[in-house]
């Protein structure tokens, strides 16, 4: 089973997020970026795709954006297709996921 980890600093998201993958994905919530690197230190090879709480870039609406967790790899935000726009349901949730692993 893959492994997620979501970052957010709102404690609501990450429990709901998290309780909306658990049943397809392994999950990992951390509150902080900080948090966030020393899981990325101890499980690269395990992470399937990191959701990071973010903006679209130049607007005000939030989001998740996806990566996969190479750090090494320059970070591209101009794909509108690595967002997930909040709200979502479930169901988008886990096929935005589900897509962007494989």
């Amino acid at each position: 089973m893959k492994t997620v980890m979501i970052i957010d600093d709102e404690s609501y998201v990450l429990r709901e997020v998290k309780s909306f993958l658990e049943n397809d994905f392994n999950v990992i919530a951390v509150n902080s970026n900080r948090k966030a690197l020393e899981e990325i230190e101890k499980r690269n090879k395990d992470l399937g795709l990191i959701l990071i709480d973010s903006n679209i870039p130049d607007t005000e609406i939030p989001a998740f954006f996806s990566m996969k967790p190479d750090i090494d790899k320059k970070i591209d935000t101009t794909k509108t297709d690595d967002f997930l726009i909040k709200p979502f349901t479930r169901n988008q949730l886990v096929e935005f996921v589900k897509n962007k692993i494989r």
